[in-house]
């Protein structure tokens, strides 16, 4: 069957829906009154309610922000690659290591080769690493190990299937249509500079906010030094940009500035030999090992190494703020490392506000009646920090905000903030012109 998604390719903030405190996907415009039916009373849409939601959200006094997989999905390359899902790289890693190679370790950790619905390449790198960590403690021990062919296949096998996942994920090009980020970081830079600065949290390792922002040009703030060699240093996130005339000692704090924390790494983040990180996209060798934490169980711990325990300690923190509101966009809540705080937070933090979108908590087939005004909450496949919180909601919680939608359709459904600084007035109409030239 077709999915419902696959036949709106632009955000709409139309397509969003809410969940209400009765337990139903309320959809955006209201149901009008039927002059032909006088029992059939007018419904009111849930417009009004997720803009006053999305108002409020950009006029907190602190703005986190966490953006999954779902969000890169908004990104596209004429004739292609686009952002990778879990299949895609399943197959990457099938075609990179020879499908006979890669059936038999399927086999060998798994115990069969997984058919078409059953492919889940965290789990079988999660597999592979086990196997590797067994058989390296056997072979330490016995100088007649017999199983050192299958070891050797195994550690050639993870090389190979990190070293295709990275060129997957590497898809961001000059000319990447971006809508959706570009939108998304243009409404949050009208706020006003003299708040904290948005905190932007992902966990794709792709270039589709840097990309964006270098195309608005607003700054982002991520931990790399200003030098000709970037490093990676968390003091740098203490750092502010100002403007200042030389003729003055007044400092003026610069509009568009947001910090960015990639939680996973990131495609151009290389680990020196000296364990130094630094900022290239020169093919990894020996030297200059890439930093990424790669789809598989093993996430949690290794999240509490550098550069990566930075990032989560600066979300946990950011969280605990008060007058903070998170937004939450193509994130499944699988990563228990990162759903647990933002559940902690939930439950401590009075003042913080949720938003929370994504596509699959209605199922897809479903949308197609657009009569629906409403569609009922069902819960079965919803993992269990996702239950919880539209539990919360049907409690009455109004800290919550829950739509059913894509990462494309909430920027889209942003309000822009009023007013703009005379900076800005002057970026829109640069921009008007660079878009008149074909620039």
């Amino acid at each position: 069957m077709k999915n419902y998604w696959d036949g709106e390719p632009v955000g709409k903030k139309e397509l969003l829906r809410l969940l209400t405190r009765d337990g139903k996907w309320l959809r955006w415009e209201g149901e009008k009154e039927d002059q032909d039916d006088p029992t059939k009373k007018p419904k009111a849409g849930c417009k009004d309610q997720v803009e006053e939601a999305l108002l409020a959200a950009l006029h907190s006094t602190n703005v986190v922000v966490l953006l999954g997989s779902g969000a890169s999905f908004s990104a596209t390359n004429d004739g292609g690659p686009d952002a990778p899902g879990m299949w895609h790289l399943w197959e990457a890693v099938k075609k990179g290591c020879g499908e006979t190679n890669f059936n038999a370790v399927a086999q060998s950790v798994i115990g069969h080769v997984p058919t078409e619905g059953e492919e889940n390449i965290e789990a079988l790198l999660s597999l592979c690493k086990m196997s590797i960590e067994l058989l390296e403690v056997r072979a330490e021990k016995d100088a007649a190990f017999p199983d050192r062919a299958r070891l050797v296949q195994l550690k050639d096998f993870v090389v190979t299937a990190e070293r295709e996942i990275l060129a997957q994920v590497g898809f961001v090009r000059s000319d990447t249509d971006l809508p959706a980020h570009t939108g998304f970081l243009r409404k949050f830079a009208r706020r006003s500079p003299e708040k904290p600065r948005v905190k932007l949290f992902t966990t794709n390792y792709d270039l589709c906010i840097e990309t964006a922002g270098l195309r608005l040009g607003v700054v982002l703030i991520d931990g790399f030094s200003h030098s000709a060699e970037q490093r990676f240093n968390r003091d740098h996130f203490d750092h502010d940009i100002v403007r200042r005339a030389a003729s003055s000692t007044k400092a003026d704090y610069l509009d568009g500035v947001f910090h960015l924390y990639k939680l996973h790494g990131s495609v151009d983040w290389r680990r020196r030999s000296d364990a130094v990180v630094i900022r290239s996209l020169d093919d990894p060798g020996e030297d200059r090992e890439p930093v990424l934490i790669y789809p598989r169980s093993s996430k949690y711990q290794e999240a509490f190494e550098s550069p990566y325990l930075d990032m989560f300690a600066a979300l946990q923190a950011a969280l605990r703020e008060p007058d903070t509101t998170l937004i939450v966009s193509g994130f499944g809540f699988a990563d228990d490392h990162i759903s647990a705080p933002i559940w902690s937070a939930i439950e401590t933090n009075l003042s913080l506000r949720l938003v929370l979108c994504d596509r699959g908590f209605v199922e897809h087939h479903k949308l197609f009646d657009e009569r629906a005004q409403e569609i009922d909450l069902d819960l079965s496949e919803q993992r269990p920090y996702q239950s919880r919180i539209a539990r919360l909601v049907q409690q009455g919680d109004t800290r919550i905000t829950m739509l059913n939608g894509r990462f494309e359709d909430l920027a889209d459904a942003l309000p822009m903030i009023s007013g703009k600084t005379d900076r800005q007035l002057l970026q829109d109409r640069l921009e008007k012109l660079r878009e008149g030239d074909g620039v």
